[in-house]
Order: structure tokens, then C-alpha cells, then sequence
């Protein structure tokens, strides 16, 4: 793989990183439900001028063939999120909830062997267990705490799993042999439709008082709009991602994702990092270089094979 390359994939780990620092700040002070309302009412409006500004917005309206599944990708959307959300109502510890959402990495690599027959070495099956047992360092977790199974897991599991299954339902539409769309319109529809679902759950629950609280709470309108900013650029660059890198390669440098939320947090909040956790980092480094050693073997092989 081409230094070049690893430039995006990075900065995905980094925005995204930065994007979960800045909601889970403002989840501190209103609603999941309204903070997902205004995140993505602020990405919608960053997209537009986007859009406008490359004269694209016509383009939206030519979804067909495509249309079922970009509804899909945005109901995909929000059942990620909203599985997370009861899993951490549930849930009497939000770090084993969080280490379980970056298990999305293996249904991803199983997705890939059994639909797309992508063939895994056993060292890339070892590294990429090396990277998990990272992350779940970084958060502070050890095995033991992992036995401690309950009711939540199962939401935190199906919310891993919807995050997989939206990555290949992007994958398709943006190779799609009938109407190949644009990576900028995907991200409009996915962002819209994931709103509406937003509006309607909180309707039911009776939580739009609660946007009153933005006006007289300036920290909390900074995360939003640093988190509103932050959709919109993981859309950009996610979507870049998937239509130039295999999905499983994409998700093994997600898992950078917690690396850079303990940075930014200890840097921004002063939350300390032991030295479980910076020990974790060098191993989901470790793992990360032993993924792209195979990765770049693979390349030199296929090479040698057209030769």
C-alpha cells in the first residue's frame, strides 16, 4: 500500500475520534434522540452548500434503481445508533458496551469470506484479534470483564452489526451497474432519512423541550456543532474510503477511532491515561503494521502474477 493512502484511512480514525468526543459531550447535557436531530440538521446544511457549490444538487434527484437501498443505508443509519442508545440505557457499564460496537471488524471480515469469498490469512485473522484486544485495552477492559455478560450486549452486538451491514449497502450503491451515484449524494440521503427517523422517535418520547437548553448552554453548542461539522466530514471521507479500500481494511483502521478519543480527552479534559491504555495503543499499532505487511505482500503477489 501506498504511503499516499494511508492518509485517508487515518484521517478517518481522527475525525471520527473527534466526532465521538464531541457527542458523547453533548448526550451529556440533552436527549440522544434531539443531539442526533441537530447533528445531522447542521450536516444536512454543511452538505447543501456543498452541494450547491459544485452545482450537484440536481443529482439528487436521480436515485432510480438505487432508491430502496439508499433508504436502507439511512434506516441502517439510525438503528445503529438507536440500538447503541438502548444498549447504554441498559447496560450497567458503558465501557463494555463501547468495546462491543468495535466488534463491527469481525462481522465485516465475516461478510466479506462467506458473500464476497475474500480469502484471509491466518495472520490477518491474528492481527486483526491483535487490534481488538487493543482497543479493548485502550478502554480499560480485560478479559474477565467480558464474562460479565447481560441484556445490553445483545443491543451493543446488533448495533456492531448494522454498522457492517450499512458499510456493504454503500459499497453497492456506489458501484451499482444500473445507476452508480455520487458518494455526496449516498451521505444526503443516508444523513436525511436517518433525521426523519431522529424527528419521529422523539416526537413518541416528548423531548423537543429539551432544545431550549442549546440557547443558555454555549459548551453544549460547540459540541454540537463540532460534532455537526464532524458527520459531515466522516461522510466525505467514510465514503471515500469505501470506494477505494476493501471494507474490511477500512474498519481495521477505525479501530484507531478509541486511540484518538483517549487522546483528545486527556489532552482537552485532563482524563488520564494509564499505562493499561497507552499499552493498548502500541498494540493496535502493532496490529494495524501487521495488517498492512500482509496487505502489501498480497499487492506484490497479485503483481508478480500479471507479470
Amino acid at each position: 500500500m501506498k504511503p499516499k493512502n494511508l492518509i485517508p484511512l487515518l484521517s478517518l480514525a481522527v475525525i471520527w475520534g473527534t466526532y465521538y468526543v464531541a457527542s458523547n459531550k453533548a448526550v451529556e447535557s440533552m436527549s440522544v434522540f434531539n443531539v442526533g436531530i441537530i447533528i445531522r440538521l447542521l450536516t444536512m446544511l454543511f452538505l447543501t452548500v456543498i452541494m450547491l457549490g459544485k452545482g450537484e444538487m440536481h443529482t439528487l434527484l436521480h436515485t432510480r434503481g438505487v432508491r430502496f437501498r439508499l433508504f436502507l443505508i439511512g434506516l441502517m443509519g439510525f438503528l445503529l445508533d438507536y440500538t447503541a442508545f438502548v444498549g447504554l440505557q441498559m447496560s450497567a457499564s458503558a465501557g463494555i458496551g463501547t468495546a462491543l460496537l468495535k466488534t463491527d471488524i469481525l462481522f465485516v471480515n465475516l461478510i466479506s469470506v462467506i458473500l464476497y469469498r475474500q480469502h484471509f490469512s491466518r495472520r490477518e485473522w491474528l492481527y486483526t484479534f491483535v487490534m481488538l484486544f487493543g482497543v479493548l485495552m485502550v478502554m480499560g477492559l480485560g478479559l474477565s470483564s467480558l464474562s460479565q455478560i447481560d441484556p445490553s450486549c445483545l443491543f451493543f452486538t446488533l448495533s456492531a452489526l448494522f454498522v457492517s451491514i450499512n458499510a456493504f449497502l454503500i459499497k453497492s450503491v456506489q458501484r451499482s451497474p444500473v445507476n452508480p451515484v455520487s458518494n455526496r449524494v449516498i451521505a444526503y440521503y443516508n444523513n436525511f432519512i436517518t433525521m426523519l427517523f431522529f424527528l419521529a422517535t422523539a416526537a413518541a418520547m416528548h423531548t423537543f423541550d429539551q432544545f431550549a437548553r442549546i440557547g443558555s448552554s454555549r459548551p453544549l453548542a460547540l459540541a454540537l456543532l463540532i460534532a455537526g461539522l464532524g458527520q459531515t466530514l466522516v461522510y466525505i471521507v467514510y465514503y471515500y474510503n469505501l470506494s477505494h479500500f476493501p471494507v474490511w481494511l477500512v474498519k481495521i483502521f477505525l479501530l484507531f477511532m478509541p486511540v484518538v478519543s483517549s487522546v483528545i480527552s486527556f489532552v482537552l479534559f485532563d482524563e488520564q491515561l494509564g499505562g493499561k491504555q497507552i499499552a493498548g495503543m502500541l498494540v493496535v499499532l502493532v496490529g494495524a503494521l501487521g495488517i498492512l505487511i500482509e496487505q502489501r505482500k498480497k499487492e506484490e503477489g497479485e503483481l508478480a502474477n500479471q507479470m
